[in-house]
Parts: C-alpha cells; structure tokens; sequence
C-alpha cells in the first residue's frame, strides 16, 4: 500500500478528485486500523521527531511513565509532558547522539506500594522518502512481572544447586570422617591393649588422623572458593600474551610426562575485558584435566581465534575422552570420574566464564580425546583491531 501512494503522488496531476478521495479514504482506514491496534496493546508506543515533538502517544503510555495525562499529544514537545529526568534524559542522549541502532534501559517507578519496572527502548526510524528526516519510536515494556519471574527462577537454580554442592560436599566429608573414627578406635584399642602408648606406636595413627584432617580443611576450602561470588576485575589486555605465560609454565611438566604441547594462535588479536588471574586459573584448570586424560603420551594443543564477535580459545587433547552420558554433568559441583579429582575444576571454570559474559563448550569422544572451547566477548570498541588484523574482511 505505500508504494502504491508513492506512485499516485508521483502522479497527482493525472487524477481526478474522486481518485484523490480514494486514495485519502484508504490512507484514514489504514491509520485508523494502526492506531486500534496500538491502543489494544499492553506496550506504550511514542512516536517523535528528531526534535522530540511527539506525532503520536498511544494511551497507555502515561500510565506506565510520569506523564501529563492529555486528550491528544499531538505537537507537544516531549519534554513538556514526560516529568521523569532519568527517562527524558536516555531519550535525549540517543537523539541528540543520532544512534543508528536501537537503544534499550530499565527504569523503576514507585506505584503505590509496588515498584513497577518499565523498559525503555529508542527505535531510529528514517523515512525513505526523505535521507535526512528521522523520526523515533519510543516503546515502553513493562518488565516488572517478567524480571521477578527471572529473579525466582535464578534462586531456584541457586537453591537446586547448593542443594547438589551441599550433598557433595556431605559424600566428600563422609569418608575422611569415616577414616577418622576408625584410626581413633584402632588408637584407643591399641592404648587399652598396652596401658601406654610411645609416640612411635602412636605415630601412625596420628599420621592418618593428620591426612585426614588436611582433606577434609581441602574439600571445605574448594567449597568456599566454588560457592563465593568471585571478585573479577576486568581490563583490557592480550589474550595471546596470557597464553605464552601459561603454555610456559605447564610446558616442563608436560614434557616430563611424555605429554606435547602445541601452540597455533596468531601473534596478534583483539584486546579483551579479562581478569588475567581468574583467567589463568581456568586455563590450568582445563590442562590439569587434559593431562590427567592422557594416559601415557600424547598432545595438547593451545588455539585460539576470531570468530564472528568473539575470541574463541581451545585446549584440545589426545586423551580417553568423556563418555557422552557424563558430558552433561561435567559442569556440575563434585561430579568426578578420578577417585583424587575434587569435581570442582570445570564448576569454577564455568563460573569464571560467565563472569566475563562468555561461555564454555566441551566436545569430546571416547578414544580420540576432549576439545574444551572458551568463547570470550570481543569489545565493541576493539572491532577496529579485527580490520587492522584482517584488513578489507
């Protein structure tokens, strides 16, 4: 249908008056349609100028912002209705900013004895017709149901999965305590059995008792590092360059145990948001477990590489390999298939991922080995490093 008007005003001189009523008529029925159809939705819906004259409000719009109630707001200069700093200040700032791309933001607003949470997005929109004229859609969401629903749900995954850690942590406990209450017995017979005891015949007891203890402060140690937050601070810095320094430091033990390793990243790539020693701890992590994985002698090979928006680094080995079954709980607190592992090491490999918005997949097959992929977020302002790198890409 606009293209169809379009033409006909190209042609204007060639119609009658009858033929411009239709047209007229046809245009009001399609407007009247649109605005039935933005008053029958939830969402409020503004549609201003570049200078923030509003062409339209739908009326839900003053109920979900602080905003003058009018009959029309046709003309009317946003700022002289919209009461809210915070909200006219995000609308400005994208305006006035001439984005390209839609902008969004939450706000939260007293109602009553309730917080409503309203999210703001700013739609650019640029009329064909015309390069240089833009106009803005303006559409408020009310996400306060949604974001609670989000909150219950993320205490229900905390709550599921202390309840996991807490079970593991009582399997984990169990045995040394076990192990403790059958060396003191022992201890107490052999005391009864010869009235006194040296500490030579006591030393061994003592000697089990002290493992014991030592595991035990280990596993609770693991559980506090794997249930408190972690303090990650972020700043821009070379992947590559935190790459050398680990591959440096595990190389010796590697070659000792018969284990190659490879490196086929490039010299150089995007800056990324990371913290280096959060990041290292991952990375040992995965290697620790690629090791272990190696039976005899093998390889472990270190990559990494652009892809699309992100830096995806790889640790492939040339291990046993992680039957499919085990492959989904991997992730999860004290899952382990070595009777030493703590099953903690991926748990805090995950946590730090997500710590720094990526993400972390793991590929594996019994037999040929495991490949772990730890996918990191390229900043919006290191994209101009990707043309230096890839120039003409």
């Amino acid at each position: 249908m606009k293209n169809f008007v379009r033409r006909a005003i190209e042609k204007i001189d060639q119609l009658d008056s009858k033929q411009i009523v239709e047209i007229l008529e046809s245009q009001c029925r399609e407007m009247e349609m649109l605005e039935a159809t933005l008053e029958s939705i939830e969402d409020g819906f503004i549609l201003a100028d570049k200078h923030l004259r509003i062409l339209y409000a739908n009326s839900v719009t003053p109920t979900l912002v602080p905003m003058i109630r009018l009959k029309s707001y046709e003309g009317v200069a946003l700022n002289e209705v919209l009461h809210d700093p915070h909200v006219l200040a995000f609308i400005t700032s994208h305006v006035e900013g001439r984005r390209i791309e839609s902008e969004e933001d939450e706000f939260s607003f007293q109602k009553g004895d309730q917080i409503q949470t309203i999210k703001v997005t700013v739609y650019p929109y640029k009329d064909a017709s015309s390069a240089k004229e833009t106009s803005f859609v303006i559409r408020l969401t009310d996400v306060t149901e949604y974001n609670r629903a989000e909150a219950r749900l993320r205490r229900s995954e905390s709550l599921a999965s202390m309840t996991t850690m807490a079970a593991g942590v009582a399997h984990e406990i169990k045995n040394p305590l076990a192990a403790m209450g059958i060396h003191l017995h022992l201890l107490k017979k052999a005391y009864e059995r010869n009235e006194s005891l040296t500490y030579e015949e006591a030393k061994r007891y003592i000697g089990v008792l002290d493992e014991e203890i030592a595991r035990l402060n280990a596993i609770v140690v693991d559980f506090l590092f794997a249930v408190r937050p972690i303090d990650v601070r972020t700043r821009l810095g070379r992947i590559t360059t935190l790459l050398d320094q680990v591959c440096d430091f595990v190389e010796p033990e590697l070659n000792e145990a018969g284990i190659t390793l490879k490196r086929t990243y490039p010299a150089a790539l995007p800056r990324l948001m990371i913290d280096n020693n959060a990041i290292k701890q991952a990375l040992l992590n995965i290697i620790k477990n690629a090791m272990n994985a190696i039976k005899d002698s093998g390889t472990i090979t270190i990559g990494a590489k652009i892809d699309s928006n992100n830096i995806i680094v790889s640790i492939k080995d040339t291990g046993v390999g992680i039957a499919e079954e085990a492959l989904g709980k991997i992730f999860e607190p004290y899952y382990t298939t070595r009777s030493s592992g703590t099953g903690l090491g991926l748990t805090v490999v995950y946590k730090i991922m997500k710590e720094h918005e990526g993400d972390i997949q793991v590929q594996s097959v019994v037999g040929a080995g495991t490949t772990v992929r730890l996918m990191f977020p390229i900043p919006s302002g290191e994209h101009l490093a990707l043309e230096e790198i890839h120039p003409g890409r």
